[in-house]
């Protein structure tokens, strides 16, 4: 009997100290999608929109020129809300199925608060058009004709990660299973990068997975210009936009398993202006700190790579406000800490301290 206990014992605590064994992790695949290139190509064509620059867009216009008077394309000048880096090419993914491309009906559910940006039934309408502008303007032949270039862009990418141990540096940081597949997508037009968390609203018909955009325009520092042609090599920005975009899929677990600790402290967002300001932007607290949380990771990763300084990597932000102390409290503590098994088990740990420097004050 006592060995039956002892064997019981071992096993327990090898679930709990391996859980990254028991809980293989979703994959990690790179691609352009081809409702991205379609939604942005129409974007581009309105000459309203914010796009990146590269040779690529003088061969958009010159196979696109027959069609800059297309309905989908008027009607991207006149929507409710401006076209910018981020909103509505986000939702790009509704479009599915390629090479026989469809639209799915897009739910206000799961969207992250994106659906207040503009009417549901608007967005759905000028989606319409633009898959009827890819059938009237042969977008299927355009993809297709280029996708040996986009093939490269991925390659390129791949490469980039692989050397700079991308994947498996943060893998190591983190010590827990991304629970869904990742699709990091590269947008050569795209003047932003963001991610994800949630296709359900998008689009139901696809298999849920985090998706990330990867932005030319952020990946080349903002030098990107029409006369160079487009490359996805990997940059300075590159473990940025991996490190910190991927790190959602990590925390949006712990976060959802957390959210009573972080809504005790939601009285930040009401004594610090910043905060308040910062929180309704993102849609709520818990993703204001989210965000800071990841980006307070991302920098020790950065620093312990060589990357930054120690100086740039605990250095206040106007957006991040809380990651720089949070980034050192995450170096001594965890970082150099082997005791805790993953960042969830230390995570109750840094919020508890966090707490303590920012004690809640009497209203007056």
């Amino acid at each position: 009997m006592r060995f039956f206990q002892v064997a019981t014992t071992i096993v327990l605590c090898l679930n709990a100290w391996l859980p990254s064994l028991a809980q293989p992790s979703a994959p990690v695949r790179v691609l352009v999608h081809p409702g991205t290139e379609l939604l942005q190509i129409v974007h581009l064509l309105s000459d309203t929109a914010q796009v990146a620059e590269s040779t690529y867009n003088a061969e958009v216009i010159q196979y696109f020129a027959p069609y800059r008077r297309h309905p989908a394309v008027l009607a991207a000048r006149h929507l409710s809300r401006s076209i910018s880096c981020d909103y509505p090419v986000r939702l790009s993914w509704a479009f599915y199925g390629f090479p026989n491309l469809k639209l799915a009906t897009m739910q206000p559910e799961h969207m992250d608060g994106y659906e207040q940006e503009m009417p549901m039934t608007e967005v759905q309408a000028y989606f319409r058009q633009c898959l009827q502008f890819a059938q009237d303007a042969h977008f299927v032949a355009f993809y297709q004709a280029h996708a040996p270039q986009y093939a490269s862009w991925v390659q390129e990418f791949e490469t980039g990660m692989k050397q700079q141990k991308l994947l498996e540096t943060i893998d190591q940081f983190y010590r827990l299973p991304r629970q869904k597949t990742v699709a990091l997508t590269l947008g050569v037009l795209n003047c932003g990068s963001y991610a994800m968390s949630d296709m359900r609203g998008i689009n139901p018909k696809l298999p849920n997975q985090y998706t990330i955009m990867v932005s030319y325009h952020q990946l080349m520092l903002s030098r990107d210009t029409l006369t160079k042609a487009p490359h996805f090599y990997p940059t300075i920005q590159t473990s940025q936009l991996v490190w910190h975009e991927l790190g959602h899929t990590y925390l949006t677990a712990v976060f959802a398993r957390h959210q009573m600790e972080i809504k005790q402290l939601a009285y930040l967002a009401q004594q610090d202006p910043r905060a308040k300001h910062w929180s309704e932007v993102r849609g709520s607290w818990s993703n204001f700190l989210n965000e800071n949380v990841t980006q307070a990771v991302t920098s020790v990763l950065k620093l312990r790579a060589g990357k930054i300084t120690r100086a740039e990597a605990f250095a206040p932000d106007d957006f991040y406000i809380y990651s720089a102390e949070l980034a050192e409290m995450i170096e001594q503590q965890y970082k150099q800490n082997s005791r805790y098994k993953n960042f969830e088990e230390y995570f109750p740990v840094l919020l508890r301290d966090f707490a303590k420097k920012h004690p809640a004050t009497a209203a007056k």
